[in-house]
């Protein structure tokens, strides 16, 4: 049976009455996601877009560069590890900078290829 508002539309019709099955009732629209109203709203939502990207990328470079020093100290030799995780810190750390400017959207990919390099240098040996 198909419901309307809530309700079985059979009651509505009767118990006597046929129910086709091949006719289909209108349907509620999909509601949207709330969007912001007022521009401080958006401005507000902009701002800790920014702020979010930006710790993110500054993590992800500290880490980076952490992990670099922290191997190097550690008596191993530069190999591809280091060289992965020297693209990571080059390509996070840009993301920062980015981000404080508003360009997002670069500044998350830009982050994104600075996790994978961090990814990479802990999966090589």
């Amino acid at each position: 049976m198909t419901t309307r508002d809530g309700e079985q539309m059979l009651a509505e019709r009767g118990a006597d009455s046929l129910v086709r099955d091949d006719v289909e009732e209108p349907r509620a629209r999909p509601q949207r996601p709330s969007e912001p109203s007022t521009p401080s709203e958006r401005s507000q939502q902009a701002r800790s877009a920014r702020g979010g990207l930006m710790a993110i990328g500054a993590l992800v470079a500290v880490a980076c560069l952490f992990a670099i020093v922290g191997r190097l100290n550690g008596g191993t030799e530069a190999g591809a590890w280091t060289v992965a995780y020297a693209i990571g810190l080059a390509s996070a750390t840009p993301g920062v900078e980015l981000a404080r400017r508003g360009r997002t959207r670069w500044a998350l990919m830009t982050t994104i290829v600075g996790a994978v390099g961090a990814t990479l240098g802990n999966a090589l040996p």
